[in-house]
């Protein structure tokens, strides 16, 4: 019993844990227009501990967002408030996603910040392209397969002539509504060797982000069967 007594004892020696800062919110959501450039989020934050509060460090997962504090303030006295501004380039966020940004306090390990702020950008799906990806197998017919691109902006979308980065896949572009939906029938010449490529499928839309979509092209060879099972011994 004396171990346990002693790290008992060293346990109520250690000096109490150091002061944080509470956050109206830690977890926001944003949904963006279809051109939209940027967005900004605020974090607001007051100090309600009893002793001083430093912020040391405050960063992003991504490139895509650049931090500050309000007038780049970083030690903030019992009762003061604060803000985190946190500035996304939606260039550089194609799709839905939850974007973080830890804010590390004076005493904090480095691995462990204090606060994590997680911002999830809402970016409607205004032209959906399916599959992704279109995979044939090595020595199976080389049947042509179907993108699908459609538009649910309110305004017309039309795509443009198309390209690939390999001549073996031929596109071709089908109409079903002009400036709302559209087929893309890619065959490859042959599948009796291994090849790759990316279907570029271009838009006129306004905004950048809403331009260029890629789709790529495989054909690999078959998954190995797995082994049978072994007999058993008896």
């Amino acid at each position: 019993m004396r171990a346990p007594l002693i790290c008992w004892m060293i346990a109520g020696c250690l000096p109490l844990a150091a002061g944080t800062l509470k956050f109206e919110d830690s977890r926001k959501e944003v949904t963006i227009a279809g051109d939209q450039k940027s967005v900004t989020v605020d974090y607001p934050f007051k100090n309600e501990s009893d002793t001083d509060v430093v912020i040391e460090t405050s960063a992003a997962d991504c490139p895509c967002a650049a931090v500050g504090v309000k007038d780049s303030k970083l030690a903030y006295k019992t009762g003061e408030s604060g803000t985190i501004r946190i500035v996304f380039d939606l260039g550089k966020v194609p799709e839905t996603a939850d974007k973080i940004v830890s804010v590390h306090l004076k005493g904090d390990p480095t691995d462990r910040p204090s606060i994590k702020l997680t911002t999830r950008i809402i970016v409607p799906l205004l032209v959906d392209v399916q599959p992704r990806s279109l995979i044939w197998e090595m020595g199976e017919k080389p049947e042509p397969k179907t993108v699908t691109v459609t538009m649910h902006d309110s305004e017309p979308i039309k795509v443009l002539p198309l390209s690939g980065t390999d001549p073996r896949f031929t596109q071709e572009l089908k109409t079903i509504e002009e400036g709302k939906k559209y087929e893309v029938v890619v065959t490859p010449a042959s599948t009796e060797k291994p090849s790759m490529s990316t279907l570029k499928v271009e838009t006129d839309a306004k905004s950048d982000r809403l331009k260029a979509h890629s789709v790529f092209l495989l054909v690999r060879q078959p998954a190995p069967k797995p082994a049978p099972d072994a007999p058993s011994a008896k």
